[in-house]
């Protein structure tokens, strides 16, 4: 079987979004929801220790799915995806400081 490295590349990119999304969701989730942050820190001995295991998990299902599911891929659609990667993470850079602006001037 010969390795596509765009695809490989795609791949990778759909899963750093998945991630992406995911960690500032979780974040979020964990921040309002005190229970999931001990849960969090009581499975991995520390909350971001365990966000960063399960967005690993998460990037290699995602990744490994797209790579096996998708048949072609082109440079033009690599380009797509590195824009969508690059939307992704200025948008949950910006939502995560504007929620602990938020949280700061609350308490």
């Amino acid at each position: 079987m010969e390795i596509s490295k765009t695809k490989l590349i795609n791949a990778c990119i759909v899963g750093a979004i998945s991630a992406v999304i995911f960690i500032v969701a979780l974040t979020i989730m964990a921040d309002l929801y005190a229970p999931l942050k001990k849960l969090l820190k009581d499975a991995h001995h520390h909350h971001w220790v365990g966000k960063g295991i399960w967005a690993t998990i998460l990037f290699v299902i995602v990744a490994s799915g797209y790579y096996f599911i998708k048949k072609t891929d082109t440079s033009e659609s690599t380009t797509r995806f590195m824009g969508a990667l690059t939307g992704t993470l200025i948008f949950g850079a910006l939502t995560l400081f504007l929620f602990f602006v938020y949280e700061f001037f609350k308490h």
